[in-house]
């Protein structure tokens, strides 16, 4: 499964594409899931965490890869780098330490570790 924050519609026609010809099931979140666990969102379910947002928060761009095996993952980010398209922005793959964050808690981390705050 792939978790996406896209609004490019280029990007998102390419993600989706290459999610289906990897057979992935893709699901697009928006500011309203920055509550969500990211293990609530993989399997359907309304798991929220109060969060508190920063004043007028703009969500960026993200990915998250929940239960791809590495070789399908490589894959993907081979497919999308071919495309030309530019990057999303923040990526993460879904374990154990961090599957009940909220989508929130996670784009803070990867943000956190890429310097971008």
């Amino acid at each position: 499964m792939i978790i996406m924050h896209v609004d490019n519609p280029e990007k998102v026609g390419e993600i989706q594409k290459i999610a289906k010809e990897l057979g992935e099931e893709l699901l697009r979140i928006g500011g309203r899931e920055l509550d969500r666990t990211l293990i609530g969102l993989s399997a359907g379910k309304e798991i929220r965490r109060k969060i508190q947002l920063p004043p007028l928060y703009a969500m960026p761009e993200l990915l998250v890869f929940v239960g791809m095996a590495d070789q399908k993952l490589d894959l993907f980010l081979e497919k999308y780098r071919a495309s030309g398209l530019k990057p999303v922005a923040l990526k993460a793959i879904s374990t154990r330490h961090n599957a009940n964050w909220t989508v929130y808690e996670l784009i803070t981390a990867l943000q956190e570790e890429s310097g971008a705050t």
